[in-house]
């Protein structure tokens, strides 16, 4: 079946454009009440007000990716940083940049969900216009005629190759992000690409022919030097910046000395729940993960 979007979520860099009225009710909520009422189609824009001549398989044109969300066809779009062409020719003038952290404060709730999908697939549109293994352009696959491999309802974003019949699907790349307990203590680190002082959990993403639990095992001995027991599973969380699966564990200090590997972590320690450093910010999985400690959930861990 062939998708038309009805709406479009449009994104630059890691905000999406959003009305100016609804960013300062927003800025000036700042609390989970107001995010957690606005609706998707809030955040997102009528396709009809926006030309589809826009959307050329020419270097210059624009690729968006479509999905349904809540019974309504969305098609998702990634600006360049410095790109107005659409936010003029769309009439979007109107339109401020919000940060899509921001908006999945509460990842649960609709907007939070609905943000999380929509960047993914932005992101998917501008890495999957053409093929990667004989550069031809690429098609929408759902309702393609020559696609020989049958399709669901929710193959979103799918994509065909006409020329040689390979069919690309949105991508994601697993990350595991592990919670380390020594007695009442967790291990926490500052990356260098945070900002301020900000400390959140060993993460890192998984490398071919890993599993998972060895993934996690090899990030905590590479950037802390140490080794971990008891390693269980958590919850994930999809983590659009830029195609992340982010996959949550807890484990326990087995042996060793925590240090920092000075490449990208250049400071880590042991933290109680009563003295934390700076937090990684609320709506994102390792924030969800040090909340449920302090909330003394893991107490009884083995």
């Amino acid at each position: 079946m062939i998708l038309h979007p009805r709406r479009f979520a449009v994104f630059q860099g890691q905000d999406c454009l959003v009305p100016r009225q609804l960013a300062e009710q927003l800025h000036s909520g700042a609390d989970s009440a107001l995010l957690s009422t606005t609706v998707p189609e809030a955040i997102s824009w009528l396709a009809a007000g926006i030309p589809p001549e826009l959307f050329t398989g020419a270097p210059q044109g624009y690729s968006y990716s479509t999905f349904v969300f809540q019974g309504i066809a969305y098609g998702a779009v990634l600006l360049k940083d410095d790109d107005a062409r659409l936010i003029k020719a769309g009439g979007l003038e109107n339109a401020v940049n919000f940060p899509v952290r921001e908006l999945a404060f509460d990842f649960s709730s609709q907007l939070g969900r609905f943000a999380l999908l929509a960047k993914a697939h932005a992101h998917w549109a501008v890495v999957s216009r053409f093929c990667g293994a004989c550069g031809a352009p690429l098609v929408d696959a759902n309702g393609n005629e020559e696609v020989r491999e049958p399709l669901d309802d929710h193959a979103h974003g799918a994509r065909f190759c006409p020329r040689c019949k390979r069919i690309f699907f949105p991508r994601m790349s697993p990350a595991v992000i592990v919670l380390v307990r020594k007695g009442n203590s967790i291990l926490l680190e500052h990356n260098v690409r945070f900002p301020g002082k900000r400390h959140s959990l060993i993460a890192g993403f998984v490398e071919i022919g890993e599993t998972l639990e060895e993934a996690a095992a090899r990030e905590i001995r590479e950037e802390a030097g140490i080794e971990v027991k008891n390693l269980q599973y958590l919850r994930s969380q999809p983590w659009p910046f830029p195609d992340s699966l982010m996959l949550g564990f807890i484990a326990e200090w087995a042996s060793g000395e925590a240090h920092p590997d000075g490449v990208e972590i250049d400071h880590l320690d042991w933290y109680t729940a009563d003295n934390l450093p700076e937090m990684p910010m609320r709506g994102s999985i390792a924030r969800s993960i040090i909340d449920r400690f302090v909330a003394g959930e893991f107490s009884g861990t083995r």
